[in-house]
């Protein structure tokens, strides 16, 4: 201390630093002051400088005071081992020659203080300094400046109540890195909660999960991510556990930071003032046991579509024959009154209303169960649509409007274009239905592509190019519970004698056997859109893209040789009697054997075989074609069936070269079916 020199002093205290330097301690300088009059140096300070002094100078804690306009740095035997060797070289000194290395950090402490004698402090302030033999290091302290006025209110100096921290702040950081490295090996996130909820800690993985930050999280209840469903659940089990449940284990939903939902299983357990929970992300489970859930139910609608399906097509079988025996009759019964039997006509012409009435029900039942024989044609869907415009408005009605909308570069179809019509028309009604006070229907025309996620969550869909036909109204629209049921055959809505029910189940079959796929979306009040998926046709439409001509000419028979086989009767003599009364030779037989025994007996070649494709006798129709032909090459067949089976018909569409008559069939379809295939092969053989 002999080096301390008048220019060492404390600015506005003459004589302290020669009293130091004096008494050799700062503990003769304590009792200097409590020693009363005469105090000698000490008369020259200020009453707050000496107040100030006593207090530094009988304190235990570490105490700086920072004095006058040079800042003037006194302090206490407990502060002494903090600056290290430096002391007590720096007693007395300005702040910036005694702490050079911390200047830059302390002044802006100091001035705000002094300068607006406003109390700081600063916790776990770190510094960079060098102490015990000039080795640098970080440490760190709690500081507590408080000004110190002058008698006239100035600020005379800065007192500082010092705590170093630096052993307490290495520790928690090691505490923390120490947890970081646990919690980072836990692959489920962590966290810990006070009794309400607020969390205080969280694990590293609640990051990587929701992307929000540590400081985001902390400090705050998790009701502003939660979702609101499940607020009021997770309140009751944090409730719970407060009252000291022991361990809760439940399930919500969290919000991350990109808007998504995350899905948590926790278990939580209450420890004294704490919550401790474990939560594991179980999103990905969950949506896979909804896209599980998902497919089973798809897979139950399916099979009992499929059972449903199987049922109809069975019952459709035997209900043709049946109608084909009565509808048959009829027609004959019809042509052989006079015109003065008003009365039995006019039964007839009822009686045979109410059987093709019977006709389309089982034809429809036939769609639904995927059983119908398609003729697929390569079609343009846009010429379809606007082809049926104008049937569309003429049977709607003046209070529905129609629009059809085309897209340019639509790719091409191959598909029945009769069912198809039959569809459209269909939906347009139940549409019209829909919209008693009128209102508007939209038939769409797009190109579109189902991807390989959206086809793993229906039944019997490919992923691929489809071309779209949407069909939208405006009208009531049906709840979830109706939707549900809505393609299911004799569900309706309407009321009695106004709906079959089959409609649009007779439309989902048709484009299910078409290979297409079929959507249904409808809210109530708010109208229904059917959405078709049909597969995309690789390759040109044909030349003459015109569709089927119709028949114009009379029905007339002939007089070839027809072999008959029919194991019904009652059918089999109907058809006999149509074919003998247009002048035909006809042959009959009951099963398939009886018609090759009586192909063989013939006399002379026949001309064309007629059979029904399901017998008894364990041979198919197609069984005899084959045998027959075999017997008498070239041999012409035709033939028919109430029910298609894969005989003649493989993935919805008739075998190449086969031709059928569907049951129930008239006296016109038959002889212009039978007629239409003597001629166009006489032409072939001519040509």
């Amino acid at each position: 201390m002999d080096r301390l020199t008048e220019d060492n002093r404390l600015s506005g205290a003459p004589g302290i630093a020669e009293m130091i330097a004096a008494q050799g301690a700062l503990g003769a300088l304590t009792a200097r002051i409590d020693a009363g009059s005469p105090l000698g140096p000490v008369n020259g300070w200020s009453p707050a400088l000496v107040s100030t002094v006593r207090l530094m100078l009988s304190s235990q804690a570490e105490i700086v005071l920072f004095w006058g306009p040079e800042l003037c740095a006194l302090y206490n035997e407990a502060y002494a081992p903090t600056i290290g060797d430096k002391h007590p070289r720096v007693l007395g000194r300005p702040a910036r020659e005694g702490w050079t290395e911390l200047w830059d950090d302390l002044e802006p402490l100091l001035r705000s203080v002094i300068d607006r004698g406003q109390s700081v402090h600063a916790k776990d302030r770190p510094f960079y300094i060098e102490r015990d033999g000039g080795q640098g290091e970080q440490v760190f302290f709690d500081i507590n400046y408080s000004p110190v006025f002058e008698a006239d209110g100035s600020v005379g100096g800065a007192l500082c109540i010092v705590s170093e921290t630096t052993k307490r702040v290495l520790a928690e950081k090691e505490m923390r890195a120490d947890r970081a490295r646990l919690w980072a090996l836990a692959r489920d996130p962590f966290l810990v909660a006070d009794r309400d909820g607020t969390w205080l800690a969280a694990s590293p993985a609640w990051t990587d999960i929701l992307g929000w930050s540590e400081a985001e999280l902390i400090g705050r209840t998790s009701e502003w991510m939660e979702h609101p469903d499940d607020l009021e659940k997770t309140k009751g089990e944090i409730a719970g556990l407060a009252r000291g449940t022991p361990t809760v284990r439940f399930e919500n939903r969290f919000r991350a930071k990109d808007g998504s939902y995350r899905n948590f299983s926790w278990t939580a357990v209450p420890e004294n003032d704490l919550i401790y929970c474990v939560a594991r992300d179980v999103t990905e489970q969950r949506a896979h046991a909804r896209a599980l859930a998902e497919a089973e139910e798809a897979l139950r609608q399916a099979q009992k579509m499929e059972t449903l399906g199987q049922l109809t097509g069975g019952v459709a079988h035997d209900f043709n024959n049946l109608l084909q025996i009565v509808t048959g009759n009829l027609e004959l019964l019809q042509r052989g009154l006079n015109e003065d039997q008003a009365r039995l006509r006019r039964a007839a012409d009822n009686a045979m209303a109410g059987a093709e009435r019977a006709a389309l029900l089982t034809q429809r039942l036939l769609a639904f169960a995927r059983r119908q024989p398609l003729a697929p044609e390569r079609i343009d869907p846009n010429r379809l649509v606007s082809g049926m415009s104008d049937m569309l408005n003429r049977t709607l009605g003046e209070t529905i409007e129609v629009e059809t909308i085309q897209s340019a570069r639509i790719w091409p179809i191959e598909i029945d274009v009769n069912q198809m019509e039959n569809a459209l028309l269909n939906l347009a009604v139940n549409a019209r239905d829909a919209m008693p006070d009128g209102g508007k229907l939209t038939i769409e025309v797009a190109n579109t592509h189902i991807d390989e996620d959206y086809a793993a969550q229906e039944a019997e869909v490919s992923p691929g190019q489809y071309v779209l036909i949407s069909v939208s109204d405006t009208g009531e629209g049906m709840d979830e519970e109706v939707l549900s049921h809505a393609i299911e055959p004799f569900f309706t809505t309407k009321e009695v004698g106004r709906g079959t029910g089959l409609g649009l189940s007779m439309v989902y079959g048709f484009i299910k056997q078409s290979g297409g796929h079929i959507r249904v979306y409808s809210e109530s009040g708010h109208g229904t859109t059917v959405k078709i998926y049909l597969p995309r046709f690789y390759g040109p439409l044909p030349d003459n893209d015109t569709g089927v001509a119709e028949r114009t000419a009379p029905v007339c028979g002939g007089d070839e040789t027809v072999l008959v086989c029919e194991d019904d009767d009652k059918v089999r003599a109907y058809t006999v009697d149509v074919l003998k009364e247009l002048g035909y030779r006809v042959i009959e037989a009951n099963d398939g054997a009886a018609a090759l025994r009586a192909l063989d007996a013939a006399s002379q070649s026949i001309d064309l075989l007629f059979t029904d494709v399901i017998l008894p006798g364990g041979m198919t129709g197609a069984d005899i074609a084959q045998q027959a032909r075999a017997q008498q090459p070239g041999l012409k067949v035709l033939f028919a069936t109430g029910y298609a089976r894969n005989a003649i018909i493989h993935h919805g569409r008739l075998d190449p070269g086969v031709e059928l008559l569907t049951k129930p069939f008239t006296y016109a379809e038959l002889a212009t079916k039978v007629r239409d295939m003597l001629d166009r092969d006489e032409a072939r053989q001519v040509g």
